[in-house]
């Protein structure tokens, strides 16, 4: 099954009642004449926030745009500077932010979110992901350093990897709500410092699942 997965992520290489029209209906819950949100309703987010980012310790004022992927993910993301592509298929659902920075787009340079249907546990996304045949190994990627000490309460790990003389990246182990999936960093040296503090945005402002 592992050839198979690998296969795919290649492919893919995430009230009153006067107010009651603002509510979806799965969230309404009548009572008398009057109509209220039920506890399950969802926060709605603003569709743009603006954050900053320090690069070569210049701050730098970024504007933030929500994005939204079925039911999975959500998160802001900086749209000047990436691409969003969500894909979903029989082997899962993925969501990769392409660098598209000055208006260039970088298909080396990427944020790769992966929910694999047949990965439903974080010791299964972390086999798929360390075996002998697995996602590091059959990248080439060479294993830089490893660390649970990572600043997002989804991800469990981060594996530092590089490959060859230029490029560099992550993988990190995730679950929240009870869905395990990975999350890839891939770029070339020369983006090191713009890189990182942009996807330290995405992953800041992750949200898996309802």
């Amino acid at each position: 099954m592992a050839v198979k997965l690998i296969n795919f992520i290649a492919g893919t290489i995430l009230l009153g009642g006067s107010l009651s029209g603002a509510i979806p209906l799965e969230n309404q819950v009548a009572h008398g004449n009057t109509i209220f949100a039920s506890y399950q309703s969802k926060i709605k987010r603003s569709p743009t926030k603006t954050a900053t980012i320090t690069v070569e310790g210049e701050k730098i004022p970024v504007t933030l745009k929500l994005y939204e992927y079925s039911n999975l993910l959500t998160t802001y993301f900086p749209d000047k500077d990436f691409i969003a592509q969500g894909s979903g298929s029989g082997e899962g659902s993925s969501v990769r932010f392409i660098a598209n920075f000055g208006g260039t787009k970088n298909e080396k340079a990427y944020i790769h979110f992966a929910f694999l249907n047949g990965l439903r546990t974080l010791p299964q996304v972390s086999r798929f992901v360390n075996g002998k045949n697995g996602l590091i190994a059959s990248n080439g990627w060479r294993v830089v350093n490893r660390t649970r000490n990572v600043p997002y309460p989804w991800a469990k790990e981060k594996i530092i990897f590089s490959k060859g003389k230029n490029i560099t990246g992550a993988v990190y182990l995730g679950e929240q709500k009870g869905k395990a999936f990975y999350v890839i960093t891939h770029f070339p040296g020369e983006y090191g410092d713009g890189f990182p503090p942009r996807a330290d945005l995405i992953f800041r402002n992750l949200q898996v699942g309802n």
